[in-house]
């Protein structure tokens, strides 16, 4: 890759990883509701910002049930999910847990994709990652369902929600342009987010912390608007497959961030847990022709 293509590869990662950690942030001082509100509050405020200064149109009614589905299942619900989790589990571990979008994806695209077959490779990849899920679980699976354990089967849900989105968006979103899919999904999920921030977190509070702020901006513009941007150029710069090898570094900056910022504890069931699914993932990847995933997998990080 060239330099420029590495700039933009690691600044992805850290963007993306780094999520988990903004949105630790954030839950100090709001709800997990809230939190999703401002993150996607701030990404629309990016991508029309975007469409104002080039003058690009929008055709909605095109690609309607597109825009429905993804702002669904790959905002509005895993969003929420991931901010809920994080009440309850580590930023670090939800970084390690996240990091599971390409398992979940090869699942169910081998259901609906006959070009996405679950060869002895990728099955053994999806034992692996499932089994270290296991992992991080062990020594909360004997004394019933506890709060962290909750947390850690929320972050699966929505692991699997972005899984689903993007082999839904992947069949469907034909002759649909990226920004388009992008601005759509975020439109449709703030419709959802809005009316549940004002049944469930009532009455609604503006954060009085700047801190909050640089959280909800870094998750809204940085970890969605910069994120679609830069990840399309990756695309026509190195090729799908490389580009999703940025998932790699979730657990790396997510987990050390937690450890280092937040003084989050790293036993033993992180780092083997992290690791069993860090090599599923490149089990599961690894010879792959075609890609299971599209942007808006990454979009929620």
């Amino acid at each position: 890759m060239s330099a420029k293509s590495w700039v933009k590869f690691i600044a992805l990662g850290l963007v993306w990883g780094s999520s988990f950690f903004w949105i630790k942030i954030g839950l100090q001082e709001v709800g997990p509701i809230t939190v999703v509100f401002f993150r996607i509050f701030f990404a629309l405020l990016g991508l029309i910002t975007f469409y104002l200064l080039t003058r690009r149109g929008f055709p909605f009614r095109k690609a309607w049930r597109l825009y429905l589905f993804l702002g669904i299942f790959n905002v509005a619900l895993p969003f929420f999910l991931v901010s809920w989790s994080e009440t309850h589990i580590t930023s670090g571990m939800a970084s390690i847990l996240n990091s599971m979008q390409p398992l979940t994806t090869s699942l169910i695209a081998a259901i609906f994709i006959k070009e996405e077959k679950l060869t002895p490779q990728r099955i053994a990849g999806l034992l692996l990652g499932f089994s270290g899920v296991l992992v991080l679980m062990s020594n909360k699976l004997g004394g019933g369902m506890t709060n962290e354990a909750i947390g850690i089967l929320a972050m699966i849900i929505a692991v699997f929600g972005y899984g689903s989105s993007g082999v839904f968006a992947r069949i469907h979103n034909e002759g649909v342009k990226p920004e388009d899919q992008a601005l759509g999904q975020f439109l449709i999920g703030i419709f959802f987010i809005i009316p549940a921030m004002l049944t469930f977190e009532s009455p609604f509070t503006l954060p009085v912390r700047p801190v909050s702020y640089v959280a909800f901006a870094w998750l809204g513009l940085l970890g969605s608007f910069f994120a679609a941007i830069t990840w399309y150029s990756l695309l026509d710069e190195i090729g799908p497959s490389r580009v999703s090898m940025t998932t790699y570094m979730f657990p790396l900056v997510g987990v050390g961030l937690g450890a280092l910022i937040l003084h989050e504890a790293v036993d033993w069931r992180v780092i083997v847990g992290g690791l069993m699914i860090l090599g599923a993932i490149i089990i599961v990847n690894q010879n792959k022709r075609k890609p299971t995933t599209v942007l808006v997998d990454k979009l929620e990080q």
